[in-house]
Formats: structure tokens, C-alpha cells, sequence
């Protein structure tokens, strides 16, 4: 393996997806690669949680499909409010 292609560890993920077993699937994955994973099914609360705790996280994996708000409308507030990379 070639030094760069390493996991960055201890990456700080907030994940957010309606459908608990995808959440269950991406948190394990995640955990593989030695991430610190935080997890909800409510793109409401990954906003709340995101605006409390700045500096908490690294990243943000969200579906685009939600109920209470989606994916693209979470990329834009997070994007206006906090310099924070979103998938």
C-alpha cells in the first residue's frame, strides 16, 4: 500500500439517513475504516447537532432523500454556515 492511499483515522463522519439499516450499513463500513462516526435519521437534528458542535466533525454523509429535509437543502445550510465537506 502506498503511504497516501492510507484511511485518515479517527476522521470525525456525521451520517444521516431516514432508513435505519442503510445507517447501520454506512456506520459499520465507516467504523472499518477507523472512523468516529455519529449517526441520526433526521436531517432537522444532523442541522442541530452540526450548528452546537462545530468543530465536532469532519465530514457529512447524507442521503438526499429525507422527510423532514433534504439532502441538498442540508448541503446549502451547512455550506452558508460552516466550512464542512458534504456527501
Amino acid at each position: 500500500m502506498v503511504e497516501g492511499d492510507r484511511f485518515p483515522v479517527g476522521m470525525r463522519v456525521l451520517a444521516v439517513d431516514d432508513d435505519q439499516t442503510c445507517l447501520k450499513v454506512l456506520e459499520n463500513l465507516l467504523r472499518k475504516c477507523q472512523y468516529n462516526v455519529t449517526t441520526t435519521t433526521q436531517s432537522i437534528k444532523a442541522l442541530e447537532m452540526l450548528r452546537k458542535n462545530r468543530n465536532k466533525f469532519d465530514l457529512v454523509i447524507s442521503d438526499v432523500n429525507m422527510p423532514d429535509m433534504d439532502g441538498f437543502k442540508l448541503l446549502e445550510l451547512v455550506g452558508l454556515e460552516m466550512d464542512l465537506p458534504v456527501i
